[in-house]
């Protein structure tokens, strides 16, 4: 049998998430079988064994990959000198702009983490890495000037991350939740502790519209 390219095998890889993620949303985590995650995704066992030898490392892959994506959210922040602007987009990016089953998804992933160690263990790297990416920034917006909290940037950050999750699981339980609009309130409420520097003319309403 050839080869498959890097290309091809990162395409199955990411099949092989892509699937397990519906599964576990559709039937839970216990109830979804590695041979359920097998059909969903079109590969055999053995295919699937390669990349990923339990759901727990299953798990761990689409927590990586979650990641990613936040701390890709997070460089622009970094590097834009609106902050205000900057935090609006990495709500849309992270929350605001993915299906609520994506919600479902993270709130089965936390449920598990309160009973199983590996995934416990999955989910604290994943805050760890998301707080520290997060404090980082709003330290470099201090030295720069563009914002001035009230209060250490850790907390600050620790804060911001707990908000997140409340505004991104709250989607998971509640099927009419205005999630725009609690993100704009909660948005006004941390930006206020931020302290962000406004241009002449502009103020703190108008740049959260």
């Amino acid at each position: 049998m050839p080869r498959l390219s890097e290309t091809a095998q990162e395409e199955r890889r990411a099949r092989i998430l892509d699937a397990a993620e519906r599964c576990f949303v559709r039937a839970g985590f216990h109830r979804t079988t590695m041979q359920d995650i097998c059909r969903e995704a079109g590969v055999s066992p053995g295919a699937l064994y390669i990349w990923f030898a339990s759901k727990e490392a299953l798990i761990a892959g689409i927590a990586a990959r979650n990641r990613d994506e936040v701390l890709t959210s997070f460089a622009a922040l970094a590097a834009v000198d609106d902050f205000v602007a900057g935090m609006r987009q990495v709500l849309a990016d992270c929350i605001l702009n993915h299906p609520p089953q994506k919600a479902v998804l993270c709130l089965e992933i936390g449920a598990e983490a309160t009973r199983n160690p590996a995934v416990a263990e999955t989910l604290a790297r994943f805050d760890q890495t998301v707080l520290q990416a997060l404090t980082d920034i709003l330290d470099k917006a201090v030295r720069e000037g563009r914002i001035a909290p009230t209060m250490p940037t850790k907390d600050l950050a620790e804060a911001m991350h707990v908000i997140a999750d409340g505004l991104f699981w709250r989607r998971a339980v509640q099927k009419d939740f205005d999630a725009d609009a609690a993100g704009r309130v909660l948005l006004a409420l941390v930006s206020a502790a931020l302290g962000p520097t406004l241009p002449h003319g502009h103020s703190l309403t108008e740049r959260l519209q």
